[in-house]
């Protein structure tokens, strides 16, 4: 197959200064010949621009970074379809009409299936003059749902299905990882970004999805960004397998240990429970012996039927006070 050489470029979560990348380049093998894609940088920036070419490129993509005949899809964001073709009649191009102008969803979603998918009409760039698409259910995300999301939490209705759980479950080590380095901010801020995308009635499969939403900043947005076209967190899976973060999870697992205890332990060398429980020289309150020694059953669920024999035992013993009183099980709390 055919081999392309494109330049290699840094993280886009890593700023730079200028326009001035390295001069390194990578070889990439070309899988989809048929196709041979033109990313816009109109209303882009260059950062993101290079990062989104050698996305495709490791992909097996053809991408052109200048306009050329060879050129067969031209993808914006953000642009409309008359701002596109404004943008054409100043290139030194033929016919325009032989390109296919796409909007950057299409370029997602040949992302996430790893191959060209069908430029359907939901990702064509169309006049406004032009028929709308037949189909308008997928993925399309309601005008009315982002100015609805209240950013209080206390005022938003959340479904009991989470339709974005690969997003919040990234947003929850993240914030979990900050928590641990008691850095509040960064931990409110993807707490409730978690919070945010949980309430949403539909699953977020592109950049779009979210705009106008609350508590949606830069950072998450970069772990929003590299799960749409990667699948998963870079950052999420490091901080997973930071040696810091297992062994603090495992600490503050224990009934009566904190962040504090935690670091206290792990500037001592441990690294594990077995480690603490076998050093007999270390001093531990009367809660975090509790929660050592009764640890396995501190941490396994409480099923449901044990819920309602507890709640058996305190509406009895409520009602011979008071019968008319109202008993109810309520759960998201920790034993």
């Amino acid at each position: 197959m055919d081999r392309i050489r494109a330049p290699a470029v840094f993280s886009r979560r890593k700023r730079q200064k200028g326009r001035h990348f390295p001069n390194l380049s990578c070889s990439y093998e070309i899988k989809f010949n048929k196709f041979v894609i033109f990313i816009m940088q109109r209303k882009m920036g260059v950062t993101r621009w290079m990062f989104l070419m050698e996305l495709a490129r490791r992909k097996g993509f053809r991408v052109e970074s200048e306009l050329s005949d060879s050129v067969t899809h031209i993808v914006s964001e953000n642009n409309s379809y008359l701002e596109v073709l404004d943008w054409l009649r100043g290139q030194v191009v033929g016919d325009c009409s032989r390109f296919e102008l796409l909007d950057i969803s299409w370029f997602t979603a040949c992302m996430e299936a790893g191959r060209p998918v069908d430029p359907e009409m939901k990702y064509r760039l169309m006049d406004q003059g032009q028929s709308p698409p037949l189909n308008t259910t997928e993925s399309e995300v309601p005008s009315f749902i982002a100015s609805k999301v209240s950013q209080y939490s206390c005022q938003r209705k959340t479904t009991l299905n989470n339709y974005n759980k690969k997003f919040t479950d990234a947003f929850e080590i993240m914030a979990e990882n900050y928590e641990f380095k008691e850095n509040e901010i960064f931990c409110l801020e993807f707490l409730r970004a978690a919070s945010v995308l949980k309430c949403l009635p539909f699953p977020v499969t592109r950049m779009k999805d979210i705009q106008g939403l609350p508590c949606i900043g830069d950072r998450v947005r970069d772990v929003i960004e590299e799960i749409i076209e990667e699948g998963e967190s870079s950052r999420a899976k490091e901080v997973l397998n930071d040696e810091r973060y297992k062994s603090f999870k495992q600490f503050t697992s224990v009934f009566g240990v904190g962040v504090k205890t935690s670091e206290k332990w792990y500037r001592m060398g441990f690294r594990t429970l077995e480690e603490v429980k076998a050093d007999k020289t270390l001093k531990l309150s009367k809660m975090q012996k509790a929660g050592l020694l009764y640890y396995d059953d501190l941490i396994r669920c409480v099923s449901k039927a044990e819920a309602d024999a507890v709640s058996l035992i305190v509406k009895n013993t409520v009602c011979t006070f008071l019968p008319d009183a109202l008993v109810t099980i309520t759960g998201g709390f920790r034993r």
